[in-house]
């Protein structure tokens, strides 16, 4: 019988007397090389250890317990080190195509190796439907669908989507294989309003870098694409004068009260939206932010993390309503409200106020009384004590001319 190295594995795979010894029998294959098969007698020799190994393994005594398995502590899968663990378990971890780690387990070396092979087939099915030759246009759908359906509020997406309808031919029929940065300068350059141009530069960088990640383009054409400057409007606070003037104003409106909740106490409008009776404890005083309202009308998570908070009810805010169980505190749509801060605005003769200027008020009536910076941070739910101190650096002018006057009183003293 003619006998090579593989019907020796195929024989350890399917005998179940040569099952333990399948490390073994492969060294040994590795060890006889074809000499066996060159010479009789080393044919007969390599036989018969494989039958002395298989008896050896017969005449073992049976044990109540499973034997173990005969595994080395570190094997190689494609680069991957597939190691055995303290607690004994395999382990080993590769990288996705974003270049995030992934680490998997299992409780053989078998069995771990598997769930590798898995996880990496899925990893490579994620470009399947990606063809070579994909346009620009079907990639951004493409990287929406990828990248951003369900991982981004829905207004976020929507305000992406609604920007990207910019990109129509011909840039959009251009194949990413041959689209230059050249294109996409010329592109941005023709974008007249700097918010847009602003955003299609983030939204295109983003989509492109994912292209290059998934080796649809073999460079970063956003190297040579100059980053639109967008000179963001700074919110300006109400003066001291024009804030007694918008309260009263309020007062008269039935939309009053959502824009003094949000002077009193420093909320994002859609947080102010959101809120209901129960976020309201009028014994402990607190106000409780945990949601917002997008520009779509949906119920969401607060901006950030540090969005969600728990802040003091201040006496003026607690005097806007009344003690109730449960319900939603305001009910009219976003858009009314912006509408009905407007009118207000245009009547009192404001120009440069917003509703998020409320938020911005508060923010500078604590500065000028002096309220620690730490703690308006978390008032306001800012992420960065930087973006609490860029708003304190905006004080008033009446108020800024209030602490001149302290300081030139300090030089008086040299006269006495």
């Amino acid at each position: 019988m003619f006998v090579t190295q593989n019907t020796i594995k195929e024989l350890s795979l399917n005998n179940t007397n040569y099952e333990y010894y399948f490390d073994e029998i492969i060294k040994l294959a590795f060890q006889a090389k074809c000499e066996f098969a060159k010479d009789a007698r080393e044919r007969e020799k390599f036989k018969n250890k494989i039958i002395v190994l298989s008896n050896n393994k017969a005449q073992q005594p049976k044990a109540s317990a499973v034997l173990p398995e005969q595994e080395d502590d570190l094997i190689k899968y494609k680069n991957k080190t597939i190691k055995k663990r303290a607690d004994n378990r395999w382990w080993t971890r590769y990288y996705d195509k974003e270049g995030k780690q992934h680490s998997v387990y299992g409780k053989t070396r078998n069995e771990c190796l598997n769930r590798l092979k898995e996880a990496l087939r899925q990893n490579k099915n994620d470009n399947a439907n990606i063809t070579p030759s994909i346009t620009l246009g079907e990639w951004i759908k493409k990287w929406l669908e990828l990248y951003k359906v369900g991982k981004v509020k829905p207004s976020t997406l929507e305000q992406m989507q609604r920007y990207l309808k910019e990109i129509k031919a011909p840039l959009s029929n251009i194949p990413l294989k041959k689209l230059t940065s050249i294109n996409l300068q010329e592109f941005l350059n023709g974008i007249d309003k700097l918010r847009k141009r602003e955003k299609l530069f983030e939204f295109l960088k983003d989509a492109l870098t994912k292209a290059k990640k998934n080796k649809l383009i073999s460079e970063d054409l956003f190297d040579g694409v100059d980053k639109p400057k967008h000179n963001k409007k700074q919110s300006r606070a109400l003066t001291h004068e024009e804030e007694a003037r918008f309260v009263e104003a309020c007062k008269m409106s039935n939309q009053g009260n959502l824009f003094l909740l949000c002077l009193y106490q420093g909320l994002r409008l859609g947080e102010a939206l959101a809120l209901t009776y129960d976020d309201i404890d009028f014994t402990a005083k607190t106000l409780t932010v945990n949601k917002s309202i997008d520009s779509l009308g949906n119920v969401t998570t607060p901006k950030t993390t540090t969005s969600i908070r728990t802040l003091p009810l201040f006496s003026n805010t607690a005097e806007l309503f009344e003690q109730r169980n449960s319900g939603n505190i305001f009910t009219y749509p976003r858009k009314v409200y912006q509408n009905n801060m407007l009118r207000i605005c245009k009547r009192l003769g404001f120009k440069g106020i917003s509703i998020h200027s409320l938020r911005h008020t508060f923010a500078t009536r604590c500065s000028e009384r002096g309220v620690a910076v730490k703690v308006v941070q978390k008032w306001l739910g800012h992420s960065t004590i930087d973006m609490t101190l860029n708003v304190y650096t905006h004080v008033n002018a009446d108020f800024e001319q209030k602490e001149i006057a302290k300081f030139d009183t300090y030089f008086d003293t040299y006269d006495d």
